[in-house]
């Protein structure tokens, strides 16, 4: 996926949380604009998951960005 697709997704407002699918089946849930930092020429991603971990991925790994589920307003 091209970084600027991804960054497009990062910065949308209103934000709509969003799970990012990677070229190895993994799955990170971003809930939140600050959980979610890009390197300087974007091509980079630091994620930080909902467990504390800090995940660093090269957005060529991202194959998929899916809109969170959410549940429905009332």
């Amino acid at each position: 996926m091209k970084a600027s697709e991804v960054i497009d997704i990062i910065d949308r407002q209103p934000f709509i949380p969003f799970d990012v699918r990677t070229s190895d089946g993994r799955v990170y849930r971003i809930d939140h604009p600050e959980f979610v930092m890009r390197s300087r020429d974007g091509n980079t991603l630091y994620l930080q998951t909902d467990d504390d971990r800090n995940v660093r991925l090269d957005s060529h790994h991202i194959v998929a960005i899916e809109d969170a589920n959410a549940p429905a307003r009332a």
